[in-house]
């Protein structure tokens, strides 16, 4: 799938060979955007060629416990700037 410049992540965190890639989605009805996460695990082959999986080991579980409250710490952000932005645009009109 080819992603356009409107379809890049919000963010992307990474903890070892794990790594979280934050999505926004818009809101419907005037509501604000909605976010999610989707959590792979970075590895290369036989060749040295990088690829993604979702297949997570034990000891990446473990490490999912790391990652997954610095996703939430940071979908709080950006929940905050799009309430702050929505406020900025509200009192400029």
């Amino acid at each position: 799938m080819t992603q356009t410049n409107a379809n890049k992540p919000a963010d992307t965190i990474r903890f070892g060979q794990l790594k979280a890639t934050i999505w926004s989605n818009p809101g419907k009805d005037g509501k604000p955007p909605r976010y999610s996460a989707v959590y792979v695990r970075s590895y290369t082959d036989d060749n040295g060629d990088w690829h993604d999986t979702t297949s997570l080991g034990e000891i990446d579980n473990l490490k999912l416990g790391h990652l997954i409250p610095k996703v939430t710490d940071r979908i709080e952000e950006l929940k905050a700037d799009d309430r702050n932005a929505a406020k900025a645009q509200a009192d400029a009109a």
